[in-house]
């Protein structure tokens, strides 16, 4: 039992960092704010307005932290596991065909996205195991990719609309945001070459260096399985 836990690797999304400092620092700048305000509201109104906006503002930011899921990944020889705040998808890494960081063009100049890509051989199982609440929240998320397919012209603009037409898949059929996200993520696969696109601050280190233990994890399950 104690050899499997040691295969288990569990990941700490880097967006909850900071939670509680930014907590603390916006209730104590509201406290201080409404402080002052019985004093100095006549004199500096807008100033206190501007701060107290600042404060509301920092400790909601905060407050959204805790939400987040202590663990964003569960990586196991047979699966990865992906937690959102919003829901959860599982992978079998046989289904993996590569994974990579992701080149664009923006403004004429070659940038890496803040996310990593995975190609897959088949969407049977992504469609099986993704949350119906996070099929949506990832419509939103990633619209900027989307976005910016458009502009480059790898994506027509009435393809990357929302279609929430019934998906086909296997015999099986898909409905909702469920339906609305394999489409666009067929769309995204003919832009970017990837169907799946884990955004930067999930990780808990470098994106570098995840990218390199995605990989690893990857070459040694399918050599392990080849032999």
């Amino acid at each position: 039992m104690q050899k499997r836990a040691q295969r288990v690797i569990q990941v700490k999304p880097n967006s909850k960092r900071n939670r509680l400092f930014l907590s603390c620092l916006g209730c104590l700048l509201l406290c201080v704010c409404l402080l002052l305000n019985l004093f100095l509201w006549e004199q500096y109104k807008i100033q206190l307005i501007f701060i107290m906006s600042a404060s509301f503002m920092m400790l909601f930011v905060g407050l959204l932290k805790f939400l987040e899921p202590p663990i964003s990944y569960r990586i196991t020889p047979e699966t990865i596991f992906y937690c959102h705040r919003h829901g959860h998808w599982n992978l079998p890494w046989q289904d993996i065909l590569r994974i990579g960081d992701i080149p664009a063009d923006i403004r004429g100049q070659h940038v890496k996205l803040p996310y990593l890509g995975i190609k897959l051989n088949s969407l049977t199982n992504i469609a099986q195991t993704i949350s119906p609440r996070l099929a949506n929240k990832l419509l939103h998320e990633q619209l900027e990719l989307l976005l910016l397919a458009v502009k480059n012209h790898e994506i027509d603009l009435p393809d990357g609309l929302i279609n929430f037409e019934p998906f086909k898949l296997n015999g099986i059929t898909y409905k909702g945001p469920i339906a609305a996200w394999l489409y666009r993520t067929e769309e995204l696969s003919k832009a970017y070459g990837y169907h799946l696109y884990l955004p930067e601050n999930s990780f808990d280190r470098e994106l570098i260096e995840f990218l390199g233990l995605l990989k690893e994890c990857h070459h040694y399950i399918n050599s392990y399985q080849s032999n």
